[in-house]
């Protein structure tokens, strides 16, 4: 009885410290990618080389491959000579892979800007997986395979920009709404004309706010996006309540999303209420 306990204390610690080893390396391989985002968008091909392990492996979204740590930064200094370009990683989590024997972190990227010849516009994104080796305490990625947008880590954005928004409705904070609309956007409310422009958006909701006679909050869910890296279509639903945390009504909405510059901005949107009381 008391070996199987021993046993057991045993095991327990061994998922406790596999666990903070875990968390430990995310946060880690997220410093990896804040560094390597630095060094791109300093054209630092150098240092980008540094990251990869001599007999790495890059394999791009058209599955054309680089071989060697030196090819890799090569590629990078060709890139920085004839572009001007920004990168912008989010990284979304990391897994353990027992094919490549490796931790496998993984996101989605963006690159904006333009060509220094003819200054053509640049505007690219997809997803990553990275296979990553510490050597002598020092990430490395060992392999990295680059492939389409990942629609699921583009909900996350948008559900988490949608909480931004009703967490502004309820404490009445018309600016950090606005901040989340293009100044070219439609806004389509239920049996009301259309509302054409950030301005006329502003109006209306700041008329909304004052007329606004009981406390109620909104809270929104968002049920699917289709699309891709820079415009996605957002299905979702409403739940309004009152102070008491009652449901009142509940509403449905569309909404066209589309990133400039980086962030994801409302352009277009449409939304009814389930019912034609509330």
């Amino acid at each position: 009885m008391k070996n199987h306990f021993f046993i057991t204390v045993l095991l327990c610690l061994a998922g406790s410290y596999a666990q903070a080893q875990t968390v430990n390396d995310e946060l880690e391989l997220q410093a990896f990618a804040r560094r390597y985002m630095a060094a791109y968008n300093a054209q630092d091909h150098v240092a980008i080389g540094k990251m990869y392990t001599d007999d790495a492996v890059r394999i791009d979204q058209n599955g054309q491959q680089i071989k060697g740590a030196e090819n890799i930064a090569a590629y990078f200094a060709e890139q920085f000579r004839l572009n001007n370009a920004t990168l912008l990683i989010r990284q979304t989590g990391i897994n353990w892979s027992d094919a490549e024997h490796a931790w496998v972190a993984k996101g989605n990227y963006e690159v904006y800007g333009r060509t220094y010849v003819y200054d053509i516009e640049i505007d690219m994104a997809g997803s990553y997986a990275n296979a990553m080796q510490k050597k002598n305490g020092e990430w490395k990625i060992a392999k990295a395979v680059l492939g389409p947008v990942d629609l699921s880590a583009i909900k996350d954005e948008i559900q988490a920009l949608n909480n931004t928004w009703a967490t502004a409705y309820n404490a009445g904070d018309a600016a950090t709404i606005l901040d989340l609309y293009a100044d070219d956007a439609i806004s389509m409310p239920d049996g009301e004309p259309a509302l054409v422009g950030k301005a006329a958006i502003k109006k209306d909701l700041e008329t909304s706010f004052a007329n606004r006679k009981t406390t109620v909050t909104v809270a929104f869910e968002t049920k699917e996006v289709f699309g891709d890296e820079r415009m996605v279509t957002e299905t979702g639903t409403v739940a309004v309540r009152n102070a008491a945390g009652e449901l009142l009504y509940t509403e449905k909405y569309m909404t066209l999303w589309e990133k400039r510059k980086g962030r994801w901005l409302v352009i277009r949107e449409i939304y009814n209420h389930d019912s034609k009381e509330k």
